[in-house]
């Protein structure tokens, strides 16, 4: 076996899983309502949205779609990524936090509701998620976010023992969350999308966006016109108001593996330091797909990472092979939160900043826009606005 295989191959398993896309370069001189610059999460579903809501819609991607930050994710779907109501009631205030947790539930809520509606075979599962620590000296913060957690009226409930393989501390559970295959979902929504005056160009860089009632969106295939532009690329690539500014880049890293024995149902978090474990069906039995290991976005020697996780994996769980290997890169905006609303360029939207955390802000992102293009804005929202800082 060739030292690269034994240490996992370079690769996204959700790549790897499905067929390559090949959607055609851009049509010279369309009109539409809505364009959207960004194949991922963001990008699709508020394509999907407005599609569903009678929009014509084109969406652009510079490379192929659901092929660059969303196939980096773990792709659990859950109303906390991590512990984060008690800090965000204190840093934010309870009504913002409540805001918070509404929104993620509902982001869940809505892509179960779209898996049900459009019959998409993505391995969707409603399953556990805990939380949990492995020291002692961690648990009262178990404790605090619980306590956060009931008065912000989440599922949660405090669990003494959770069925790892190795011994924990403490730990909360969310009841009734979920797990999916990301790129079997956004690959059948882009199905769905594509045809009826929508259309997918794939292998179109976007190079800027001409304001006015009209709107052209310039490409190197030649230009495309609408009344609204969505910006729903990793760090936005028309910036009108330097958001970029309030955005900072990180990389985490993925390994999907085989261990001997069975893994628990469940999805599971060490929230510090972080890393993370669900598991995924394959024709050779459950794939554990563990995540962890941050680091600046532009690390030069990423083995370092790689090997890190994988001694940890080896510390805590029997591995049988590891199979796949892969990074993910996001940016977490400066109080935390995304950046999701109207730029200061009327009917020009943006959607960044998802903290690795992009199947709920990702989801949730898609509903705000598509309500706003819709004339639904809401206040509820206004703890997103792009323009906060």
């Amino acid at each position: 076996m060739a030292d690269q295989d034994k240490h996992g191959r370079n690769g996204s398993f959700w790549i790897e899983t499905c067929p390559k896309t090949n959607f055609p370069t851009l049509k010279e001189g369309l009109i539409v309502d809505t364009v959207i610059l960004g194949g991922g999460i963001a990008g699709i579903t508020t394509a999907t949205l407005l599609k569903d809501l009678g929009y014509k819609v084109a969406l652009i991607e510079s490379n192929r779609i659901v092929k660059d930050v969303t196939i980096g994710t773990t792709a659990k779907i859950s109303v906390a990524p991590n512990m984060i109501y008690s800090d965000l009631i204190k840093n934010l205030g309870k009504s913002k936090a409540q805001i918070y947790a509404n929104t993620n539930q509902r982001a869940l809520d809505k892509i179960a509701e779209i898996v049900s509606n459009k019959n998409i075979k993505c391995e969707f599962e409603r399953i556990p998620l805990y939380i949990y620590t492995e020291s002692d000296d961690k648990v009262d913060k178990i404790s605090e976010e619980i306590k956060a957690a009931k008065e912000l009226g989440l599922p949660v409930s405090r669990v003494d023992n959770i069925p790892l393989p190795f011994k924990t501390a403490g730990a909360l559970m969310y009841e009734n969350q979920a797990q999916f295959h990301p790129r079997k979902y956004l690959l059948a929504l882009a199905e769905n999308l594509d045809g009826d005056g929508c259309y997918i160009f794939e292998n179109t860089n976007a190079i800027t966006v001409k304001e006015g009632d009209n709107k052209e969106v310039i490409t190197d295939k030649g230009s495309i016109w609408a009344d609204n532009v969505v910006v729903t690329t990793h760090t936005p690539v028309y910036d009108p108001d330097k958001l970029e500014k309030h955005l900072h880049p990180a990389r985490s890293y993925v390994m999907g593996l085989y261990i001997n024995g069975e893994f628990p149902e469940g999805m599971f978090i060490d929230f510090d330091p972080t890393h993370t474990y669900r598991t995924t069906p394959t024709n050779n039995g459950k794939l554990v797909i563990v995540a962890g290991e941050h680091s600046p976005i532009d690390v030069i020697n990423r083995e370092d990472y790689y090997n890190r996780l994988e001694n940890y994996s080896r510390q805590h769980l029997d591995v049988k092979s590891i199979e796949y290997r892969w990074s993910s890169h996001d940016s977490i905006s400066d109080d935390g939160l995304p950046m999701i609303g109207m730029t200061s360029s009327d009917g020009i939207y943006v959607a960044t900043g998802f903290g690795f955390w992009g199947m709920n802000n990702g989801t949730t992102s898609a509903m705000i826009i598509s309500d706003m293009i819709n004339n639904n804005k809401t206040d509820l929202y206004n703890i997103f606005d792009p323009l906060r800082f």
